[in-house]
């Protein structure tokens, strides 16, 4: 994939020297420090665990109680372009219909993916389908 084909390539574009607010700082300034704004739970000590589940449950979190990106785990996919394009469609269908009916659009990821993958994990057929996926 080319730069050009890349959507996300704007974001990495070199700073202004000519912008006040463009504050890059050099190459010996910059120090590796760890990234604590991430809010998904991968510890490994069972009592963290069990307190943040608790907190989740009864919504007494540090943060706000609303179900957000930054407090979800980050799960990445990794499947063919042909499900991709499924999926899309799929997704453009369920919330073109809303959009006709005059409903409150679908966010992808907090409500059509999770919805996606409960109905697939609750396919009775899942076992079977995974099993010819791997033999396929």
């Amino acid at each position: 994939m080319s730069g050009e084909d890349n959507p996300m390539m704007d974001r990495f574009d070199p700073p202004d020297p000519d912008d006040p607010d463009s504050e890059e700082e050099s190459p010996e300034e910059q120090v590796d420090e760890p990234d604590n704004t991430d809010k998904s739970d991968n510890t490994d000590n069972p009592a963290e665990a069990s307190q943040s589940e608790q907190a989740d449950k009864t919504g007494d979190s540090e943060g706000s109680n609303e179900d957000t990106r930054r407090n979800r785990p980050h799960t990445a996919l990794y499947v063919s372009e042909k499900l991709v394009d499924r999926v899309e469609e799929r997704f453009n269908k369920i919330n073109g219909q809303l959009m006709i009916d005059g409903e409150e659009p679908l966010e992808k990821h907090k409500h059509f993916y999770e919805g996606l993958l409960k109905a697939g994990l609750e396919n009775d057929d899942l076992e079977e389908i995974v099993l010819d996926q791997r033999d396929g």
